[in-house]
Protein backbone atom coordinates (compact mmCIF):
# COMPACT_ATOMS: atom_id res chain seq x y z
CA UNK A 1 0.00 0.00 0.00
CA UNK A 2 2.80 2.37 1.08
CA UNK A 3 4.29 1.70 -2.42
CA UNK A 4 1.01 2.23 -4.56
CA UNK A 5 0.57 5.51 -2.72
CA UNK A 6 4.46 6.93 -3.63
CA UNK A 7 3.88 5.87 -7.26
CA UNK A 8 0.34 8.00 -7.47
CA UNK A 9 2.15 10.91 -5.34
CA UNK A 10 5.00 10.51 -8.80
CA UNK A 11 2.07 10.45 -10.97
CA UNK A 12 0.15 12.95 -9.65
CA UNK A 13 3.35 15.16 -9.47
CA UNK A 14 4.10 14.21 -13.64
CA UNK A 15 0.77 15.16 -13.90
CA UNK A 16 1.01 18.27 -12.58
CA UNK A 17 3.78 18.94 -14.12
CA UNK A 18 2.19 18.28 -17.37
CA UNK A 19 -1.22 20.45 -16.98
CA UNK A 20 1.64 23.09 -15.93
CA UNK A 21 3.25 23.07 -19.25
CA UNK A 22 0.35 22.45 -21.14
CA UNK A 23 -0.84 25.45 -19.39
CA UNK A 24 1.87 27.75 -19.84
CA UNK A 25 1.77 26.90 -23.62
CA UNK A 26 -1.60 27.08 -23.99
CA UNK A 27 -1.66 30.76 -22.64
CA UNK A 28 1.35 31.07 -25.08
CA UNK A 29 -1.05 30.18 -27.87
CA UNK A 30 0.61 26.94 -28.63
CA UNK A 31 -1.03 24.01 -29.61
CA UNK A 32 1.13 21.00 -28.45
CA UNK A 33 -0.56 18.40 -30.33
CA UNK A 34 0.40 20.16 -33.42
CA UNK A 35 3.12 19.57 -35.55
CA UNK A 36 5.52 22.60 -36.01
CA UNK A 37 8.67 23.72 -38.03
CA UNK A 38 11.25 26.20 -36.24
CA UNK A 39 12.98 28.47 -38.55
CA UNK A 40 15.65 31.57 -37.36
CA UNK A 41 16.15 35.10 -39.10
CA UNK A 42 18.83 37.54 -37.62
CA UNK A 43 18.05 41.11 -36.77
CA UNK A 44 20.30 43.95 -35.99
CA UNK A 45 17.98 45.29 -33.56
CA UNK A 46 14.43 43.04 -31.45
CA UNK A 47 12.98 45.92 -29.50
CA UNK A 48 9.50 44.70 -28.42
CA UNK A 49 10.00 41.36 -29.65
CA UNK A 50 9.58 38.57 -26.67
CA UNK A 51 10.06 34.76 -26.33
CA UNK A 52 6.04 34.85 -27.28
CA UNK A 53 5.65 37.66 -29.91
CA UNK A 54 3.09 36.42 -33.27
CA UNK A 55 4.06 35.58 -36.11
CA UNK A 56 1.42 37.18 -38.94
CA UNK A 57 1.04 36.16 -42.27
CA UNK A 58 -1.37 38.57 -44.02
CA UNK A 59 -2.71 39.42 -41.01
CA UNK A 60 -3.30 35.81 -39.57
CA UNK A 61 -1.40 34.68 -37.02
CA UNK A 62 0.49 31.29 -38.11
CA UNK A 63 2.73 31.07 -35.14
CA UNK A 64 4.74 32.34 -32.55
CA UNK A 65 8.63 33.43 -31.56
CA UNK A 66 9.80 31.11 -29.06
CA UNK A 67 13.73 32.30 -28.05
CA UNK A 68 15.57 35.23 -28.96
CA UNK A 69 19.64 35.27 -28.22
CA UNK A 70 22.93 36.91 -29.47
CA UNK A 71 24.70 35.08 -32.25
CA UNK A 72 28.41 34.31 -30.87
CA UNK A 73 31.03 36.11 -32.47
CA UNK A 74 30.64 39.31 -30.71
CA UNK A 75 28.71 40.48 -34.15
CA UNK A 76 25.89 41.98 -31.93
CA UNK A 77 23.41 40.49 -33.93
CA UNK A 78 20.32 38.65 -32.43
CA UNK A 79 18.70 35.30 -33.80
CA UNK A 80 14.74 35.17 -33.69
CA UNK A 81 14.06 31.29 -33.28
CA UNK A 82 9.72 31.17 -34.20
CA UNK A 83 7.50 27.75 -34.91
CA UNK A 84 5.27 27.91 -37.67
CA UNK A 85 2.01 25.32 -37.95
CA UNK A 86 3.48 23.11 -41.04
CA UNK A 87 -0.12 22.89 -42.06
CA UNK A 88 -0.98 26.19 -42.29
CA UNK A 89 1.71 27.68 -44.43
CA UNK A 90 4.48 26.42 -46.94
CA UNK A 91 8.00 28.28 -46.56
CA UNK A 92 10.46 29.22 -49.25
CA UNK A 93 13.92 29.99 -48.41
CA UNK A 94 13.72 33.24 -50.01
CA UNK A 95 10.75 34.22 -47.51
CA UNK A 96 11.47 37.26 -45.76
CA UNK A 97 10.48 37.73 -42.26
CA UNK A 98 10.06 41.46 -40.85
CA UNK A 99 9.68 42.78 -37.48
CA UNK A 100 6.76 45.54 -37.95
CA UNK A 101 4.26 47.30 -35.20
CA UNK A 102 1.00 44.94 -35.16
CA UNK A 103 -0.72 48.32 -33.49
CA UNK A 104 0.78 50.97 -31.50
CA UNK A 105 2.44 49.10 -28.78
CA UNK A 106 2.83 45.90 -29.86
CA UNK A 107 5.97 44.44 -32.33
CA UNK A 108 5.45 41.49 -33.91
CA UNK A 109 7.01 39.35 -36.81
CA UNK A 110 4.86 39.07 -40.27
CA UNK A 111 5.92 36.97 -43.16
CA UNK A 112 6.62 37.70 -46.75
CA UNK A 113 6.55 34.82 -48.83
CA UNK A 114 9.14 34.02 -51.50
CA UNK A 115 8.74 32.19 -54.98
CA UNK A 116 11.73 29.93 -54.37
CA UNK A 117 13.10 26.45 -53.08
CA UNK A 118 11.34 25.32 -50.03
CA UNK A 119 12.81 25.95 -46.76
CA UNK A 120 13.42 23.32 -44.72
CA UNK A 121 12.74 22.93 -40.32
CA UNK A 122 15.70 24.95 -39.19
CA UNK A 123 16.81 27.08 -42.28
CA UNK A 124 18.06 30.70 -41.09
CA UNK A 125 15.20 33.25 -43.26
CA UNK A 126 15.76 36.75 -44.29
CA UNK A 127 15.13 39.15 -41.62
CA UNK A 128 13.97 42.60 -41.94
CA UNK A 129 12.75 45.71 -39.62
CA UNK A 130 10.00 48.14 -40.21
CA UNK A 131 10.08 51.54 -38.10
CA UNK A 132 7.87 51.40 -35.25
CA UNK A 133 4.95 53.56 -35.08
CA UNK A 134 6.76 55.63 -32.69
CA UNK A 135 9.97 55.71 -34.65
CA UNK A 136 8.10 56.55 -37.88
CA UNK A 137 6.39 59.82 -35.99
CA UNK A 138 9.48 60.43 -34.74
CA UNK A 139 11.59 60.13 -37.83
CA UNK A 140 8.63 63.19 -39.09
CA UNK A 141 9.46 64.97 -36.31
CA UNK A 142 12.69 65.19 -35.91
CA UNK A 143 12.67 67.26 -39.02
CA UNK A 144 10.54 69.53 -37.85
CA UNK A 145 11.67 69.77 -34.11
CA UNK A 146 15.06 71.12 -35.96
CA UNK A 147 12.98 73.47 -37.97
CA UNK A 148 10.73 74.71 -35.12
CA UNK A 149 14.22 75.40 -32.98
CA UNK A 150 15.84 76.94 -36.02
CA UNK A 151 12.45 79.46 -36.22
CA UNK A 152 12.75 80.19 -32.28
CA UNK A 153 16.55 80.93 -33.06
CA UNK A 154 15.85 83.74 -35.51
CA UNK A 155 12.13 84.66 -33.75
CA UNK A 156 14.84 85.06 -30.48
CA UNK A 157 17.24 87.23 -32.30
CA UNK A 158 14.43 89.35 -34.05
CA UNK A 159 13.04 90.22 -31.17
CA UNK A 160 16.20 91.10 -29.53
CA UNK A 161 17.12 93.34 -32.63
CA UNK A 162 13.64 94.97 -31.67
CA UNK A 163 14.38 95.46 -28.05
CA UNK A 164 17.44 96.95 -29.12
CA UNK A 165 16.20 99.51 -32.31
CA UNK A 166 13.36 100.65 -29.66
CA UNK A 167 15.36 102.56 -27.64
CA UNK A 168 14.37 106.32 -26.42
CA UNK A 169 15.85 107.57 -29.73
CA UNK A 170 14.42 106.01 -31.90
CA UNK A 171 11.03 106.02 -30.63
CA UNK A 172 11.63 109.67 -30.70
CA UNK A 173 12.46 109.52 -34.37
CA UNK A 174 9.17 107.37 -34.90
CA UNK A 175 7.22 109.67 -33.51
CA UNK A 176 9.26 112.63 -35.52
CA UNK A 177 8.16 110.32 -38.48
CA UNK A 178 4.66 110.09 -37.66
CA UNK A 179 4.35 113.81 -36.66
CA UNK A 180 6.02 114.77 -40.37
CA UNK A 181 3.32 111.93 -41.71
CA UNK A 182 0.19 113.83 -40.41
CA UNK A 183 1.95 117.32 -41.20
CA UNK A 184 2.37 115.90 -44.88
CA UNK A 185 -1.60 114.53 -44.50
CA UNK A 186 -2.91 117.76 -43.67
CA UNK A 187 -1.35 119.98 -46.20
CA UNK A 188 -2.46 117.19 -48.44
CA UNK A 189 -5.91 117.71 -47.55
CA UNK A 190 -5.45 121.68 -47.76
CA UNK A 191 -4.35 121.22 -51.09
CA UNK A 192 -7.52 119.16 -52.10
CA UNK A 193 -9.85 121.79 -50.55
CA UNK A 194 -8.30 124.66 -52.71
CA UNK A 195 -8.21 122.23 -55.80
CA UNK A 196 -12.14 121.64 -54.98
CA UNK A 197 -12.57 125.29 -54.61
CA UNK A 198 -11.02 125.88 -57.96
CA UNK A 199 -12.76 123.06 -59.79
CA UNK A 200 -16.13 124.52 -58.27
CA UNK A 201 -14.79 127.77 -59.00
CA UNK A 202 -14.38 127.38 -62.75
CA UNK A 203 -16.62 124.99 -63.40
CA UNK A 204 -18.76 127.29 -66.03
CA UNK A 205 -15.24 128.01 -67.18
CA UNK A 206 -14.73 124.11 -67.81
CA UNK A 207 -18.20 123.47 -69.01
CA UNK A 208 -17.45 125.98 -71.77
CA UNK A 209 -14.40 123.89 -72.44
CA UNK A 210 -15.81 120.68 -72.82
CA UNK A 211 -19.01 122.30 -75.11
CA UNK A 212 -16.26 123.91 -77.31
CA UNK A 213 -14.61 120.54 -77.69
CA UNK A 214 -17.48 118.76 -78.29
CA UNK A 215 -18.47 121.08 -81.26
CA UNK A 216 -15.07 120.81 -82.46
CA UNK A 217 -14.71 117.06 -82.23
CA UNK A 218 -18.41 117.16 -84.08
CA UNK A 219 -17.37 119.87 -86.82
CA UNK A 220 -14.47 117.22 -87.59
CA UNK A 221 -16.78 114.17 -87.92
CA UNK A 222 -18.85 115.78 -90.65
CA UNK A 223 -15.67 117.19 -92.24
CA UNK A 224 -14.49 113.71 -92.35
CA UNK A 225 -14.81 113.39 -95.86
CA UNK A 226 -13.13 116.61 -96.96
CA UNK A 227 -9.97 115.99 -94.73
CA UNK A 228 -10.09 112.78 -96.26
CA UNK A 229 -9.88 114.11 -99.92
CA UNK A 230 -7.19 116.41 -98.52
CA UNK A 231 -5.04 113.56 -97.45
CA UNK A 232 -5.59 111.84 -100.37
CA UNK A 233 -4.62 114.65 -102.33
CA UNK A 234 -1.40 115.40 -100.69
CA UNK A 235 -0.40 111.57 -100.78
CA UNK A 236 -1.04 111.99 -104.76
CA UNK A 237 1.48 115.23 -104.74
CA UNK A 238 4.04 113.64 -102.56
CA UNK A 239 3.89 110.75 -104.72
CA UNK A 240 4.39 112.88 -108.20
CA UNK A 241 7.01 115.06 -106.59
CA UNK A 242 8.88 111.51 -105.48
CA UNK A 243 8.33 110.46 -109.06
CA UNK A 244 8.96 113.43 -111.04
CA UNK A 245 10.87 117.10 -110.21
CA UNK A 246 12.16 115.32 -106.86
CA UNK A 247 13.98 112.49 -108.77
CA UNK A 248 14.92 115.15 -111.65
CA UNK A 249 16.71 117.66 -108.58
CA UNK A 250 18.48 114.43 -107.39
CA UNK A 251 19.82 113.30 -110.73
CA UNK A 252 20.79 117.47 -110.97
CA UNK A 253 22.66 117.08 -108.01
CA UNK A 254 24.67 113.82 -108.62
CA UNK A 255 25.75 115.25 -111.85
CA UNK A 256 27.16 118.27 -110.34
CA UNK A 257 28.66 116.20 -107.75
CA UNK A 258 30.29 113.92 -110.68
CA UNK A 259 31.76 117.21 -112.28
CA UNK A 260 32.96 118.80 -109.46
CA UNK A 261 34.55 115.35 -108.67
CA UNK A 262 36.20 115.75 -112.29
CA UNK A 263 37.42 119.69 -111.90
CA UNK A 264 38.79 118.59 -108.38
CA UNK A 265 40.76 115.69 -109.92
CA UNK A 266 42.14 118.52 -112.72
CA UNK A 267 43.24 120.72 -110.44
CA UNK A 268 45.08 117.83 -108.53
CA UNK A 269 46.68 116.78 -111.46
CA UNK A 270 47.65 120.51 -112.10
CA UNK A 271 45.47 120.75 -114.97
CA UNK A 272 43.82 124.34 -115.73
CA UNK A 273 44.63 127.66 -114.81
CA UNK A 274 43.92 127.15 -111.12
CA UNK A 275 45.76 124.00 -111.29
CA UNK A 276 48.99 125.78 -112.32
CA UNK A 277 48.15 128.35 -109.78
CA UNK A 278 47.66 125.76 -107.05
CA UNK A 279 50.84 123.35 -108.18
CA UNK A 280 53.35 125.82 -110.19
CA UNK A 281 55.34 128.25 -107.96
CA UNK A 282 56.31 130.56 -110.93
CA UNK A 283 53.37 131.79 -110.78
CA UNK A 284 52.24 133.07 -107.53
CA UNK A 285 56.50 134.23 -107.62
CA UNK A 286 55.85 136.30 -110.54
CA UNK A 287 52.22 137.71 -108.69
CA UNK A 288 54.47 138.55 -105.87
CA UNK A 289 57.12 140.77 -107.68
CA UNK A 290 54.62 142.14 -109.58
CA UNK A 291 52.77 143.56 -106.45
CA UNK A 292 55.82 144.91 -104.27
CA UNK A 293 56.65 146.48 -107.78
CA UNK A 294 53.43 148.16 -107.61
CA UNK A 295 53.78 148.85 -103.90
CA UNK A 296 57.40 151.07 -104.63
CA UNK A 297 55.68 153.03 -107.53
CA UNK A 298 52.98 153.88 -105.57
CA UNK A 299 54.68 155.02 -102.03
CA UNK A 300 56.99 157.10 -104.92
CA UNK A 301 54.00 158.75 -106.50
CA UNK A 302 53.06 159.70 -103.23
CA UNK A 303 56.43 160.92 -102.06
CA UNK A 304 58.03 162.86 -105.36
CA UNK A 305 54.09 163.22 -107.20
CA UNK A 306 56.06 165.99 -109.34
CA UNK A 307 58.11 163.20 -111.20
CA UNK A 308 54.70 162.34 -112.61
CA UNK A 309 52.92 164.88 -113.11
CA UNK A 310 54.04 168.61 -114.94
CA UNK A 311 52.50 171.77 -113.83
CA UNK A 312 49.78 172.08 -116.70
CA UNK A 313 48.76 169.05 -116.13
CA UNK A 314 50.77 166.89 -118.98
CA UNK A 315 52.22 163.70 -118.91
CA UNK A 316 55.83 163.68 -118.09
CA UNK A 317 58.32 160.63 -119.48
CA UNK A 318 58.23 158.27 -116.34
CA UNK A 319 61.68 158.66 -114.22
CA UNK A 320 63.16 155.37 -113.93
CA UNK A 321 64.11 154.78 -110.31
CA UNK A 322 67.44 154.78 -109.21
CA UNK A 323 68.77 151.90 -106.52
CA UNK A 324 68.70 154.59 -103.92
CA UNK A 325 65.18 155.18 -104.83
CA UNK A 326 64.33 151.58 -104.78
CA UNK A 327 66.17 151.16 -101.45
CA UNK A 328 64.61 154.03 -99.37
CA UNK A 329 60.75 152.94 -100.61
CA UNK A 330 61.33 149.52 -99.84
CA UNK A 331 62.54 150.58 -96.14
CA UNK A 332 59.69 153.04 -96.27
CA UNK A 333 57.12 150.26 -96.83
CA UNK A 334 58.89 147.98 -94.30
CA UNK A 335 58.35 150.22 -91.69
CA UNK A 336 54.99 150.47 -92.55
CA UNK A 337 54.07 147.00 -92.29
CA UNK A 338 55.96 146.32 -89.16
Amino acid sequence: MKIKREYSIVALVLGGIGLLVFGINFLKGLDLFQKRNVYHAVYNNVSGITGASPVYYNGFKVGQVIKTALLPGGSGHVVVSFQINEEELVISKDTKVQIYSADLFTRALQMQLGAGALAEAGDTLVGDVQLSLTDAVGAQIDPLKAKAEGMITKVDSVLNAFQQMLNKETVSDIDSSFSSIRDALASLSSTTDRVDRLVAAESATLSATLRNLETVSASLARNSASMDHIFTNLDTLSADLAKGRLRKIMDDMAQATGELKTIMVGINKGDGTMGKLMHNDSLYTNLNAASRELDLLLEDLRVNPNRYLSIFGKKDRLPKLSDGDIERIGKVLDEQKK
